[in-house]
């Protein structure tokens, strides 16, 4: 500690800053929403699987009763994230597992114990018992293909359990009952019995049940088979008694998604006729429940019209005691939106099971009930935005990233080929910082067409560049560092008030794809981190004084704490991203020279924030624990192997990104231009180092940030990639400053002129 003051009394970053930023981010904990009371002792809870259900089919004309148990209980919209794609297996898994799961190459093969199998001459249960060892229920279910899922299973970077749903129930007493199918009958081997996933225990058996042919009746249209409701009524009934979680499996909008294409008049009459049998089915169940009873309707799976509309969620209804108004979960955080995973928990919950298996990702479903608000309006609302969202993100983001390539390619080329500097350079890469200002409120726009996104995208940023050009009087650098700044400030606004921007926006996340639904994502985390250091770089380079340094350091902790904290940004890999980058920033500008002992006392204060942040999250109740809480959890419980398991998952997810997104190609296009910047044209990198020493240093702190998102980011490549805008473009602007003809200050001015 003496070593550091006497490094203060040189004009040195003081401990005092460093301090600060360990103290403020231990201390940080955000109050989220009371988590709902506990249920009474329960009662039984009946698990209606209608896949390819959408949200918009819940309406008083299709489907009256379970609009009406809508109204009485709770509806939400459930992410579909698996392993794999958004199949009806995958989803049936992962629902069973309360943890992402696939299938392989056969689906899910399950039969009644006395089935025959086709192909075989031994009954399912006794392929089951030659196949895995183990003993089949007598009157029950099996799944033939679980060690082929298994098998795949243990390639995957995950814990998951398959079946943790029925075996914990199994463990604490209760029976499960599992009814229905979603064959086909097209021919003698299509059956297809998902369901059987999510009611399964851990070695695929579940104890009663049919999912035979007795389920299913011949069609009168053309889907060859359809779901035989006075058998599944009767056979409900009879088995209530003896099973306290019942997994009916109502498919017929399955087959419908699945049969030959008629025309799309005759497709809408077939699926309203089964809409209004499936809700006549859902209003006999209701009538026949006690008070203490749960009904779930669940989707594993949305149809293929609403992939084609890049829309993936799926409803979840829930009518029961405690339930009432819109659904939410520990897991996103956001009325209206649970994840497929918290289904599990749910059930398990309503069951009065409090400790679940350690390896479910998801938390028990509670609702919130606003008289004011009509939830099933403001679901296919949500639904809706989000779907419209997705669909401009590929558009808007693409050609983002396409528009980055070009200029700093036209850019590089006018440098180290033709040496010689573009007018009209300069305000184009200006412009690349002012979209993702621009598409930050985007989303919250409500127009007719998807097209007029696009087209205000970039007029906006057309007009914005203009203005700042204009006002700066062709001082681009300044123009981009004032916009650095605007862009930080409009970020730290909506983090504290909600992130309704940040949600809607096509830099924001998705919460259909299921991987974050709250917070700040990693495209604008970048955004933060590259820009307030830009800024407070930009700043100490023009006003280079001690109370300026502790500004910028205050400013810095405050952007860390907005990244990072559970109430807040969330952001589990910011919490080491963003006290690096700016630690390093800070130790830069103020001189502090870099040796073995600096980085140990970095290091140091980094860990120490991490945990810091990592207790506060753990003295929070689980459902309201945010992505570091979770994971520290797993980690406590699980020990090496579970830290293990997450560091593959995350690097297997990076490498996935790097391969497919759009986005790995903009940041190798940087750093390529990097690279090519330090030797070409010859001595400009070591004039801005000598000229704007502060700013360099500013530059640094950025790839360090860069460098560190990439390498611990699950979506490291996204956050390195936008970062890495606030060190390319100014360095590109102050090439082509010192190329004669660029129409701006020249760098024979004071150091400082081109900053505000």
């Amino acid at each position: 500690m003496a070593r550091l003051a006497s490094i203060y009394s040189e004009g040195r970053l003081s401990v005092r800053i460093l301090s600060v930023i360990l103290s403020l981010i231990m201390v940080l904990s955000i109050p989220s929403a009371a988590a709902a009371a506990p249920q009474e002792p329960p009662g039984k809870v009946y698990l209606l699987v209608a896949d390819k259900l959408s949200i918009d089919d819940i309406n008083p004309q299709q489907m009256p009763n379970l609009t009406g148990l809508v109204r009485k209980g709770a509806v939400g919209l459930a992410s579909t994230r698996t392993l794999g794609g958004n199949t009806t297996e995958n989803g049936a898994l992962t629902i069973g597992a309360g943890n992402l799961a696939r299938s392989y190459t056969n689906g899910i093969r399950a039969y009644n114990t006395d089935e025959q199998v086709h192909g075989f001459t031994p009954p399912a249960g006794d392929l089951y018992r030659s196949l895995t060892g183990k003993k089949p229920p007598a009157d029950g279910c099996v799944l033939l293909n679980l060690p082929e899922i298994m098998a795949g299973m243990i390639t995957e970077n995950t814990n998951t359990r398959l079946g943790s749903l029925g075996e914990t129930l199994k463990l604490h007493g209760y029976s499960v009952c599992l009814l229905g199918n979603q064959d086909t009958g097209h021919t003698s081997d299509a059956k297809f019995r998902s369901a059987a996933a999510i009611a399964m225990d851990a070695w695929g058996r579940v104890p009663l049940g049919d999912i035979s042919a007795r389920t299913t009746t011949p069609s009168i249209s053309f889907l060859g088979l359809e779901t035989n409701y006075t058998f599944l009524l009767k056979e409900t009934v009879r088995l209530r008694e003896l099973s306290d979680v019942m997994v009916i499996e109502l498919s017929d909008l399955a087959r419908l998604d699945n049969a030959a294409t008629a025309l799309p008049d005759i497709t809408a009459a077939e699926r309203n006729r089964l809409l209004h049998n499936m809700d006549a089915f859902i209003g006999q169940i209701s009538r026949q429940m006690s008070p203490r009873d749960l009904l779930l309707v669940i989707s594993p799976s949305p149809s293929k019209s609403q992939l084609e509309a890049k829309n993936s969620f799926t409803p979840v209804v829930a009518f029961g005691a405690g339930y009432r108004g819109a659904l939410t979960s520990g897991s996103t955080r956001r009325n209206l939106v649970v994840a497929n995973t918290d289904i599990a928990p749910t059930v398990l919950a309503f069951m009065g099971i409090k400790e679940f298996d350690l390896s479910m990702i998801g938390q028990p479903m509670t609702a919130k009930y606003d008289p004011a608000i009509d939830a099933l309006k403001e679901a296919q609302i949500l639904s809706a935005t989000s779907a419209q969202a997705n669909r401009l993100r590929a558009p808007l983001v693409k050609g983002y990233v396409v528009f980055q390539i070009i200029v700093i390619a036209i850019a590089l080329c006018g440098l180290t080929v033709f040496n010689r500097s573009l007018p009209w350079l300069s305000p184009l890469i200006v412009a690349v910082g002012v979209v993702p200002l621009v598409l930050l409120p985007l989303g919250r726009l409500n127009l007719p067409f998807d097209w007029l996104y696009g087209l205000i995208a970039v007029v906006v940023s057309i007009i914005g560049t203009w203005l700042l050009c204009l006002g700066f009087r062709r001082r681009y650098l300044s123009a981009f560092v004032c916009l650095s700044l605007l862009s930080v400030l409009a970020l730290d606004f909506d983090l504290l008030t909600g992130a309704t921007m940040i949600k809607s926006s096509v830099l924001g996340y998705d919460p259909m794809a299921g991987a974050r639904y709250y917070g700040v994502g990693n495209e604008y985390m970048g955004v933060i981190i590259g820009s307030s250091i830009l800024a407070g770089a930009a700043f100490y380079q023009r006003w280079p004084r001690k109370p300026v340094l502790w500004m910028i350091g205050v400013f810095l902790v405050l952007q860390a704490l907005l990244i990072s904290a559970p109430g807040l940004g969330a952001n589990t890999d910011g919490v080491i991203t963003a006290p690096a980058a700016f630690l390093v920033t800070l130790m830069l500008l103020s001189d502090l020279r870099i040796s073995l002992r600096t980085l140990m006392i970095l290091a140091s204060l980094i860990g120490a924030s991490v945990l810091g942040l990592i207790a506060v999250d753990l003295s929070r109740p689980p459902e309201l624990q945010s992505h570091v809480g979770r994971a520290a959890t797993q980690i406590i419980d699980g020990g090496w192997r579970e830290a293990l398991t997450i560091i593959a998952r995350k690097g297997s997810m990076n490498l996935k990104l790097m391969r497919y997104t759009v986005w790995s190609r903009v940041f190798l296009a940087m750093l390529a231009a990097l690279v090519i910047l330090i030797y070409r044209p010859v001595g400009a990198m070591s004039r801005i180092k000598s000229d704007y020493p502060r700013l360099f240093q500013g530059f640094a702190g950025i790839v360090v940030g860069a460098v560190v998102g990439l390498v611990v980011n699950d979506s490291g490549i996204v956050a390195a990639a936008t970062t890495s805008i606030y060190v390319i473009a100014p360095i590109l602007l102050l090439m082509l400053n010192q190329n004669p003809g660029a129409g701006e200050e020249t760098a024979s001015n004071h150091p400082g002129s081109a900053i505000p």
